[in-house]
């Protein structure tokens, strides 16, 4: 160790290895809430909560990615929806403070693998 508790490189300058991504993304780049791994928007679902008003909030999947308001970015698969409600994502990413039911996202899973 150096002064000031810092670490020394061995080289002047030198910088640690970076990691590669396993594939290159192009295109905006979102996290997902469920795993927080990043990936493609194309590749991951959108995720809105709709209500207000008289109407109860509910967590929707925008397939158009067009809904107005705040998004969250789940992969579709199931383990990273089970993920976000273990974690309670959606409620912290949405910034939305009462209970949300995920039930209408897992429908739309199941529906989309057929």
């Amino acid at each position: 160790m150096g002064r000031g508790g810092r670490v020394r490189s061995a080289e002047p300058g030198a910088r640690p290895p970076s990691t590669p991504s396993p594939e290159p993304v192009t295109g905006p780049v979102r996290t997902c809430v469920g795993c927080r791994r990043t990936g493609s928007r194309s590749d991951l679902l959108r995720v809105v909560v709709t209500g207000g008003g008289s109407l109860e909030p509910a967590l929707v999947v925008d397939a158009a990615r067009s809904l107005p308001g705040r998004g969250a970015w789940l992969h579709p698969d199931r383990r990273c929806l089970e993920l976000a409600e273990r974690r309670r994502a959606f409620g912290r990413s949405l910034r939305h403070a009462g209970p949300l039911d995920p039930g209408p996202i897992g429908e739309y899973l199941e529906a989309w693998r057929g």
